[in-house]
């Protein structure tokens, strides 16, 4: 029986490997699908009539293209500009001392 093995990079938490899964397991021809979404990739046994084109194009129209990468927004320059977050106070953090005994080997139940 064909295998065939597909990355999908949009496919990234579990609702999204749920709706592969169910896009594809109403195929004729699909047997087993396996999908994964910390690989970002799907695994599907078929048969006859299923295709390697009609599973792919079954996730184009589900909005989970094959080997498509994802797009990344793009970053803001850090800038300092003239709002208050800047002007106001100055920006400092610190570790307060009861905060690093409730860490680490200090923990205690």
């Amino acid at each position: 029986m064909p295998t065939l093995t597909v990355n999908v990079p949009s496919m990234y938490a579990d609702h999204h490997v749920l709706r592969v899964r169910e896009t594809l397991t109403q195929l004729d021809g699909v047997t087993c699908v396996t999908a994964r979404a910390g690989a970002k990739q799907v695994i599907i046994e078929h048969e006859a009539p299923a295709t390697a084109e009609s599973l792919q194009q079954a996730l184009i129209n589900a909005g989970y293209p094959p080997n498509q990468e994802l797009p990344l927004a793009e970053t803001l320059a850090n800038t300092k500009d003239s709002s208050t977050w800047y002007s106001l106070v100055k920006r400092t953090t610190s570790t307060q001392a009861k905060d690093l005994e409730m860490s680490g080997d200090f923990r205690r139940y």
